[in-house]
Parts: C-alpha cells; sequence; structure tokens
C-alpha cells in the first residue's frame, strides 16, 4: 500500500468468523518514538505487547468498549487479549508526532495520511470503524454510506464507559441491518 508507514493489525479473526459477525476497524490517532523507529510492523508490535501482552489502561479500555464492559467490571487477560485478533488497528497518522503523547499531529501530517487511511478501508473493507477521538473523527474524510462510522471520546481522557458504549453497539447493529442477507 502506497504511503501507508504503520501496516495496519489485522486479527487472525477479522475477516471470517468473529466476535461482531462483521469487520470493525478500530481507529487510533498516532504512534509516537523516535523517526528512527518508523517500520511497517510498528503497530501490530504495539498491539501485541500492550494489548495481549501487557495490561496497558488505553488498550484495556478499548477492549472494554468492543465487548460492552463498564468501569466496573474486571476483565481478564486472555478476554482482553483475545478480543483483539476479532478486529483491525490502524492508526491514522503515518508518521510519528513525536516522542511524547501530548504532542498534537501537525496539518502536514493529518493531510498526508489521508490517502493510505483510505488505501486500507479499501483493503479492510470495515463495515464499523471505532474512531477513537473527537478531533480523528472531524479530520478522517467521508466515506461510503455502507460504513457505520463511531465517534467516541478518546479513551485517554475522562472516559465514561455508559455514554460511549452504546454508541458503538448501536453502530454495530446498524451495520448489521445494512448487510446483504445471504
Amino acid at each position: 500500500m502506497s504511503g501507508v508507514v504503520f501496516d495496519p493489525w489485522i486479527g487472525s479473526k477479522y475477516f471470517g468468523e468473529n466476535h461482531f459477525g462483521l469487520r470493525v476497524l478500530v481507529l487510533g490517532e498516532s504512534h509516537y518514538g523516535d523517526v528512527l523507529e518508523s517500520r511497517p510492523t510498528v503497530t501490530t508490535e504495539v498491539v501485541r505487547l500492550l494489548a495481549q501482552n501487557e495490561r496497558h489502561v488505553f488498550f484495556t479500555k478499548v477492549s472494554k468498549v468492543l465487548l460492552g464492559l463498564d468501569g466496573n467490571t474486571w476483565l481478564d487477560n486472555k478476554q482482553r487479549g483475545e478480543i483483539w485478533e476479532h478486529i483491525a488497528f490502524y492508526n491514522y497518522i503515518q508518521g510519528f508526532v513525536g516522542n511524547d503523547s501530548r504532542i498534537r499531529p501537525s496539518s502536514e501530517l493529518w493531510n498526508a495520511s489521508t490517502q493510505p487511511f483510505l488505501e486500507v478501508v479499501q483493503k479492510l473493507s470495515p463495515a464499523v470503524i471505532l474512531v477513537l477521538g473527537k478531533e480523528l473523527g472531524s479530520n478522517i474524510p467521508s466515506l461510503a454510506e455502507h460504513i457505520e462510522v463511531c465517534c467516541i471520546q478518546h479513551p485517554s481522557t475522562g472516559f465514561v464507559y455508559d455514554r460511549w458504549n452504546p454508541l458503538f453497539s448501536e453502530a454495530v447493529e446498524r451495520a448489521k441491518l445494512k448487510m446483504p442477507n445471504p
């Protein structure tokens, strides 16, 4: 894929029978790190390490949204890691924005990331895109009508499951209604 710097994570069950009964792409905003560390496998390495092998608050919160769990429910390591096999994950910005998680992407990075994103969407054919962050949601291009886009607050800031989980589950249900009958 031209322009894609960080290949998406594609769970082993994404293209087959999965937890949702359709394809869900989780869209993050960006990676942080040293530009010298750029390589296509960064996203896959991060998901494997922080979503599946270790407990990281961001990935645990996303896992709970995907599973419809609230903040008071303990999510065990097996369940947390397994849900990532059922989805694809891609960071929209195709370049490191810096070494700190509070650095915002430049307008050049936003603009340069549009075409790679569209290529990933075409390749992955998601029925639902769960967009993690309101600013990210306002920066993605328009997509085909058959794709449900669900934009929620970024999990790192004042996240409230009761507000965002229903939006995601409703988006999945709307996408199922759009699916052709077998």
